[in-house]
């Protein structure tokens, strides 16, 4: 089956538990370095400790959480609900389980085993490993349904010939009563007997059991976020907190101490997403070396920003943007320049190459509004 990669600093899937007579978390060295890293932070977290912010990281699992655990959640830990994820809609979990990165399966066909299902006379394979892909395709949207169909692909031994045929269809039946949220409705899996019948045994049962699991992740889907989105809940909320990149991939963030008690419960909501889901706070000191480390990666992230804020502009420019693409433009160039003013009063810095960059996507921003 495919697997999605974890956005987070983790596998999206917990690591298996060691097996031998202790695992890491209980091995004596380690329980000692997590207590004196515990200590550290409370101590740290005193309000006279010479503390500039936390460094964030966080993994998140995959879990069985609803809408209404995180409004709850969020309620009870006093965030701000603004950042909560939209309710779960039935039509949105069809479009995961049948889209490019949904339910599907690859794997080889045994020798002898029929290579296409489009006929009574299959052409069979003879020895040589043929590669089978079982994928959804698009066919039709409309006010009334949403139709994909399960398409079996052949690739040759040699990788120079592919072939397809239907082997079932998935329909998403929308729920159009009056007073029925948007977005709702129901599933339907409807497998073509007659093309699985050309099938051996074996494969056709393959086909069937990848139907079961579409029915099964569609319910769950429909009930539960998924960890991607859990992830994107976490990500959102650290950014919020005017986080500042510490790796230029993302995943670490530097989180300033004004907003060390929203980072504490943030804390808390991680470790009710699922198993093994946390978010960890290192405490940084209000050091030279510290100031200097956070202040480079402060200049990084704004140069990366303004970078593809004025290719962003020019391109604008070129292809002739509408008034909404301009507006958006000057909403992200107003935004960015309000969070270099108060990274630099709260951390003490200088503008200094940011300023000026600024005002360079400042001047292409004019000169767009003007033409436009």
């Amino acid at each position: 089956m495919t697997h999605r990669p974890s956005a987070s600093l983790t596998p999206a899937t917990p690591l298996p538990t060691p097996t031998g007579p202790a695992s890491a978390s209980q091995r004596p060295g380690t329980r000692a370095m997590t207590a004196s890293l515990d200590a550290y932070t409370a101590a740290m977290d005193d309000p006279g400790a010479p503390l500039l912010g936390h460094v964030v990281l966080y993994s998140v699992f995959e879990g069985r959480v609803r809408h209404t655990d995180l409004e709850r959640w969020f309620i009870e830990l006093g965030l701000d609900a603004a950042l909560l994820p939209p309710a779960i809609r039935a039509i949105d979990a069809f479009e995961q389980v049948t889209g490019a990165r949904g339910v599907n399966h690859k794997y080889a066909l045994e020798s002898g085993q029929p290579a296409t299902g489009n006929s009574q006379s299959a052409r069979r394979t003879s020895g040589q490993a043929v590669e089978i892909t079982l994928m959804w395709r698009h066919v039709r949207r409309d006010r009334h349904s949403i139709v994909r169909h399960l398409v079996r692909e052949v690739r040759d031994a040699t990788h120079s010939t592919l072939t397809y045929s239907q082997v079932a269809e998935c329909e998403f039946v929308r729920d159009t009563r009056p007073g029925v949220p948007r977005g709702a409705g129901s599933l339907r899996v409807n497998p073509d007997y007659s093309a699985l019948a050309t099938l051996g045994l074996r494969e056709a049962e393959t086909v069937m059991h990848l139907l079961d699991e579409v029915r099964t992740t569609y319910q769950q889907r429909c009930h539960y976020y998924t960890g991607d989105r859990l992830r994107t809940l976490v990500h959102d909320y650290v950014v919020h907190l005017d986080a500042i990149k510490v790796r230029p991939t993302g995943g670490v963030y530097f989180v300033h101490r004004a907003h060390a008690d929203i980072l504490a419960r943030l804390r808390t909501l991680v470790s009710r997403l699922g198993p093994k889901s946390e978010l960890s706070r290192i405490p940084i000191p209000d050091q030279h070396e510290m100031r200097s480390m956070i202040e480079t990666a402060w200049a990084n992230q704004a140069r990366d920003e303004l970078d593809r804020l004025s290719h962003d502009i020019v391109q604008a420019r070129r292809n002739g943007a509408s008034d909404k693409a301009i507006e958006a433009l000057h909403r992200r160039f107003t935004a960015l320049k309000k969070s270099t003013e108060q990274h630099a009063q709260v951390l003490s810095l200088s503008l200094g190459d940011t300023q000026a960059a600024l005002r360079t996507v400042n001047a292409q921003l004019a000169t767009l509004l003007v033409s436009a």
